[in-house]
């Protein structure tokens, strides 16, 4: 019995092994040797996810590639990175290498994403944010993000900040009149404005800017002579006004879906 168990755990701990290899195998390959598998939190409906999957395949045609988008929680998304069970990821803080040994930064930024407090009330103005400790604003934010947490938490009394779940359960409660301020990126709005429950409320005004992160796209280490030649393609693609044009073009068929009506 002891001879069988562990022969067991012999077989399990090879399967682990096996199937680990395989995935970075075809990580390495796609369908092909030309072909990378990037890693993305964003589905294909999502403004951003869209917004990806313009920009990313014309990126590697450049460079005589194609690609593969592989959607998973950003949690699971590090792992995956690190593992190099995919080859890189669409878009990273720029920090986010240095503290991730085995990805390299593609240094130049995809597009940035701003970090604000929005509002339904088109008369609602801060000057700074320290006016929120002495305004009575209940403000909600994003669990987990942490911009808006440590900018919030330092001047917003505790009674009048709430942690939320989604972006959308926040700009719900703006609807409904049980919160004046939401902080969340700028990115996200075409997105949430699409929900059947927004359709036909302007969540896009921005109260206050609280910071700005330009967001970098990223390789495991084993593709690294890839990053400069991604980063001069991107460059290039910005300096002909592709990827504000992909943005533009994507902000008009989310607007034309918030527009069509409901069934």
């Amino acid at each position: 019995m002891k001879r069988f168990r562990w022969m067991w755990v012999a077989w399990a701990a090879f399967a682990s092994v096996w199937a680990l290899g395989a995935g970075m195998a075809f990580a390495q390959t796609g369908d092909d040797a030309k072909s990378f598998a990037i890693g993305t939190s964003q589905e294909a409906e999502t403004f951003l996810g869209r917004w990806q999957r313009r920009i990313y395949p014309e990126l590697f045609r450049r460079l005589g590639m194609t690609v593969q988008f592989r959607v998973m929680p950003l949690q699971r998304l590090t792992i995956a990175s690190e593992q190099g069970a995919v080859d890189g990821e669409v878009a990273r803080i720029g920090s986010y290498a240095s503290q991730h040994p085995e990805l390299v930064r593609v240094d130049e930024p995809v597009y940035d994403i701003v970090w604000a407090l929005f509002s339904i009330d088109k008369g609602l103005r801060l000057g700074a944010l320290n006016e929120l400790a002495v305004q009575p604003l209940r403000v909600t934010y994003q669990r987990g993000i942490a911009i808006c947490e440590t900018a919030l938490k330092a001047v917003v009394p505790a009674d009048r900040l709430l942690d939320v779940g989604t972006d959308a359960q926040g700009f719900n409660m703006l609807r409904v009149g049980r919160s004046d301020l939401h902080c969340t990126g700028d990115l996200t709005l075409p997105t949430l404005q699409t929900l059947p429950e927004l359709r036909g409320v302007d969540i896009s005004h921005r109260v206050l800017e609280i910071g700005v992160n330009p967001l970098f796209p990223l390789v495991h280490k084993r593709h690294a002579e890839l990053a400069p030649r991604m980063a001069a393609a991107l460059k290039q693609m910005k300096a002909e006004g592709l990827v504000e044009r992909y943005r533009a073009e994507v902000l008009r068929e989310m607007a034309a879906a918030a527009a069509a009506p409901t069934r």
